[in-house]
């Protein structure tokens, strides 16, 4: 038999793969196969094909729990979503605003900084809330928030001092959320001193929301009331 007479071993996969059913009517050549195997001794075909199945339906079995997990966070995070949203809407003031995040986000300290110089602000709510012109933020918040999306997980010591002040060397993780409604209002920082509480694999879905409803009670609850609604309330 000459060279040009030997079926290369690509001619044997493409016609393989034409037909896949080839071996169906000669199962006896299945079992003449076999095939290296890097955990021992070579082994039948048959035995090869069980054993990747057997790793296909273990992958299978880890990506379904793997989903499971996902689903089950899901699950958390719309309840927490919920209730906060809830919490945020009965609020009648800033100060109460921020008590509702620090219960839900069950964080250890807040921080907001605010581009509205007029907003009315009462009580202790005044410690954790700072003014700051929109085109003046601290220098390292800048990187921080280049995309203007929520940012979840470990942050710099100096982009945590800017945004706790005192209360930045107690922080180990961090939600930072820009706040927006017909303009920028200020920024949300949420503290936390568990450096796996905010994690930056953490979707920023649920957060972003938080910061949209947020927002728009912000905007109800800081500015002063006019002499018509003062007469309505």
């Amino acid at each position: 038999m000459t060279d040009d007479t030997k079926l290369s071993a690509d001619k044997v996969a493409a016609f393989l793969r034409q037909n896949p059913e080839f071996f169906q009517q000669r199962s006896d050549l299945l079992e003449l196969m076999r095939l290296p195997d890097p955990r021992g001794p070579a082994v039948s075909l048959l035995e090869r094909q069980a054993a990747i199945l057997r790793e296909r339906n273990q992958e299978l079995r880890e990506r379904l729990n793997g989903l499971i997990d996902v689903a089950r966070e899901n699950d958390q995070l719309f309840e927490h979503t919920r209730r906060l949203t809830l919490a945020l809407l009965e609020a009648r003031s800033t100060d109460k605003l921020l008590r509702s995040l620090e219960e839900e986000f069950r964080c250890d300290t807040v921080a907001l900084l605010l581009h509205d110089r007029e907003a009315k602000l009462l009580g202790e709510v005044r410690k954790q809330v700072r003014f700051v012109d929109p085109d003046d933020l601290p220098q390292p918040l800048a990187p921080l928030l280049r995309t203007g999306k929520a940012v979840c997980g470990v942050l710099r010591g100096e982009e945590l001092k800017a945004l706790f002040q005192d209360q930045a060397e107690q922080v180990r993780s961090a939600a930072v959320v820009p706040l927006e409604h017909n303009g920028r209002l200020g920024i949300l920082a949420i503290g936390s001193r568990d450096a796996m509480h905010f994690r930056s694999s953490m979707g920023t879905l649920f957060i972003t929301h938080i910061g949209q409803v947020l927002s728009r009670r912000l905007v109800d609850v800081s500015r002063p009331a006019s002499p018509r609604q003062a007469q309505r309330a």
